[in-house]
């Protein structure tokens, strides 16, 4: 009792936090959108080119800038969301997105991508909290630290529950149960412990994961590793051009083929949602996905990569075929997320970050109540001894 106390005490603001802001993200998409409908949104138009044709037009249009991801598919009511960078010895940009009219490809308008609390980085903002408290790496590692608490004390309330007499499972029963018609202390304790045992198989997961995601570098990825070596990939060796200080002397479109080309040769099913271009390793990538979009069901989309100069075949990296090693590390962020079965997943985060609000709100409740009895008792225990 004593440790599932003090972990809850400890842990409770931080965890708070990070539920909110959780239930937030479960709607990044629908939100970001909202605040900055004149970014996103376009007039409709039945005949709008391909989102590949803009952006290869407005890179041509603008040397200096150089773009490095771009959805392949976008409706035709919305704007093409492009992420840039500065091209080799160009001048430093302001933004860091920018959003290409669906037509024509002139600049609607740009934003950094850094957190901020004005509806343009709102989202990133949110995001930045629920990971780190704007705390930088010492903010993650205690928010990792504050994921164990909540692992540990999900476990610790659990056997808090555990009968101590026989029948076991119909004594047990009785705290998964609460009525509404309870008086308030009553009801509020029954909610605490039972949402706690009903929730507890996806509590568990959702914790795990908080801490593997935190503590990613240091500890799950060297774990992984560590269990699972495989053949190393292109990402795991140093880049040939650590500032990518080159440009690719083959374009998106030319690059977009030969992806989609070396993908129909592998057998890939799946329609490309996403273009990337990694200046680093000079390498450009096209995502597939179930429906062109990108997205995060299972373990996300497959990458197919080719040269930036010579268009020849490098690598793909598709968790679905791919090694136990890759499937472990793109499974984090599906699972944290909900992503892994869709919106539904999604949904279910959302009411674990609820009842995770709830439980932490009846737990101090609890605490308070129990408080002046443990006091008490102290006190009269404290007398019991002087006197002795």
């Amino acid at each position: 009792m004593t440790i599932h106390r003090w972990l809850g005490l400890t842990a409770s603001a931080f965890l708070l936090v990070a539920a909110l802001t959780g239930c937030l993200l479960c709607f990044t998409s629908p939100i970001d959108h909202a605040l900055n409908r004149d970014l996103f949104d376009h007039v409709p138009v039945s005949n709008a080119p391909a989102p590949m044709t803009v952006v290869q037009a407005f890179q041509r249009d603008h040397p200096a800038i150089r773009v490095i991801e771009f959805p392949v598919n976008v409706p035709n009511d919305r704007n093409i969301v492009v992420k840039v960078t500065p091209a080799p010895g160009a001048p430093h940009l302001s933004y860091r997105e920018l959003f290409l009219d669906r037509t024509d490809g002139h600049m609607v308008g740009g934003r950094t991508t850094e957190p901020s609390w004005d509806r343009r980085g709102f989202m990133a903002g949110v995001q930045m909290l629920h990971e780190n408290l704007f705390g930088g790496t010492i903010g993650r590692w205690l928010m990792g630290v504050v994921a164990v608490a909540w692992l540990i004390g999900a476990v610790v309330g659990v056997y808090l529950t555990w009968p101590q007499r026989r029948p076991f499972w119909k004594n047990w029963k009785r705290a998964w149960r609460f009525r509404f018609s309870s008086a308030i202390p009553r009801l509020l304790l029954d909610l605490h412990r039972s949402s706690g045992l009903w929730l507890l198989i996806g509590i568990l997961p959702l914790a795990l994961t908080s801490v593997c995601l935190n503590f990613y570098s240091e500890v799950y990825k060297p774990m992984v590793d560590r269990l699972t070596p495989s053949a190393p990939t292109m990402f795991d060796r140093n880049p040939p051009y650590p500032g990518g200080n080159r440009m690719p002397k083959i374009d998106f479109a030319r690059a977009g083929a030969l992806a989609e080309r070396y993908a129909a040769r592998a057998g890939e099913r799946w329609r490309p949602a996403t273009m990337v271009y990694l200046p680093q390793w000079n390498a450009y990538g096209l995502a597939f996905t179930h429906n062109g979009v990108l997205n995060y069901r299972g373990y996300g989309p497959p990458y197919y990569y080719v040269d930036g100069d010579s268009g020849a075949f490098l690598e793909v990296e598709n968790p679905y075929g791919g090694s136990l090693r890759l499937k472990l590390i793109r499974l984090l962020y599906p699972l944290h997320s909900g992503h892994i079965i869709g919106w539904l997943g999604s949904a279910i985060i959302f009411l674990l970050g609820i009842a995770t609000v709830q439980m932490i709100v009846t737990g101090l409740y609890v605490w308070w109540k129990k408080r002046k009895s443990r006091v008490a008792a102290k006190r009269a225990a404290t007398k019991r001894k002087a006197h002795a």
